[in-house]
């Protein structure tokens, strides 16, 4: 069997998680003095995160366990399973160079057991995109070169567009320079960033907070091809699960009747975009090899 896994750098919950089954290897978060393992909603809440948030405590968050790494693979050897494991962005954590030694670790161990790592090149709904499209091409029969090089390939053509509600957490953050935070606060401006191979880039600055998202949706509908039966878009929001909604109907009478799956953001996008940010995340175009995710959030 092939089993498609994540790390919590990825937006998941409760639905995508019983759905699947899915398999997390768990980054960790630290605000203040307090760590917590980020095991998506099980221990450490996401709500939680957001009230150390709205307090105006900085989370910090850091790299996978190689132990909990090596073992979630070996685990899976054993049972005879093969892996795809979707990992954060190489620019964003140096998670991925843990997965990929780990996996080679395992593959010495079990001359049969088949595994690779893929960057999504960013984070957030990027994994969750990738992960639900393997899962419908895992479905439909694929065996793990076909689902494992599509994805390669599918993660270098997302388009992500970020919207920044409060600019402050781009200055924590290291994002923007205090002096241009500043200007932005007195302008009442919104930040609207991509994200690729180099990290966080601005794309744009807008004033008023409706206008930011709704240009965030412009923007990935400029970077997207014409649309396609069973096409798949993320929203991930910090906080504004009502703000999502609209984001997903405005997204549809733009671009007409898609498939929208609405996560709560990852505690490592959350923690650098705030509260009220938000995300978008759609491929550019179809893929070679596709099947209609039927998951609903």
């Amino acid at each position: 069997m092939i089993k498609i896994m994540l790390d919590s750098a990825s937006d998941q919950g409760p639905a995508l998680r019983e759905t699947y089954k899915l398999v997390n290897i768990p980054m960790s978060i630290t605000v203040g003095k307090k760590e917590f393992i980020d095991d998506n909603d099980n221990n450490f809440k996401v709500e939680t995160l957001h009230q150390y948030m709205r307090e105006g405590k900085q989370p910090h968050t850091a790299q996978i366990s190689p132990q909990v790494a090596m073992e979630t693979f070996e685990a899976a050897a054993k049972a005879g399973d093969d892996v795809i494991f979707i990992s954060i962005s190489i620019r964003l954590s140096s998670s991925i160079q843990v997965a990929k030694n780990a996996m080679e670790e395992v593959k010495d161990r079990y001359p049969n057991f088949k595994g690779a790592v893929v960057d999504c090149r960013s984070a957030s709904g990027a994994g969750t995109l990738l992960f639900l499209h393997g899962q419908a091409l895992v479905e439909a029969g694929y065996n793990f070169d076909q689902v494992e090089a599509q994805l390669q390939k599918s993660a270098q053509e997302i388009a992500v567009f970020v919207a920044v509600d409060d600019i402050d957490w781009l200055i924590k953050g290291g994002r923007v320079s205090k002096t241009v935070g500043r200007v932005g606060s007195l302008l009442r401006v919104k930040p609207l960033i991509s994200i690729d191979d180099t990290g966080f880039i601005r794309d744009s600055i807008v004033r008023g907070r409706d206008r930011v998202y709704t240009k965030m949706v412009d923007r990935l509908i400029d970077h997207i091809a014409s649309p396609y039966e069973g096409q798949y878009i993320v929203v991930s929001h910090v906080g504004r699960p009502d703000m999502a909604e609209r984001v997903k109907n405005y997204i549809i009478d733009q671009f007409g009747p898609v498939n929208i799956g609405i996560f709560a953001a990852s505690p490592v996008i959350a923690s650098h975009i705030g509260l009220g940010g938000m995300a978008v995340f759609g491929y550019e175009k179809k893929p070679e090899l596709f099947e209609p995710v039927a998951f609903k959030s």
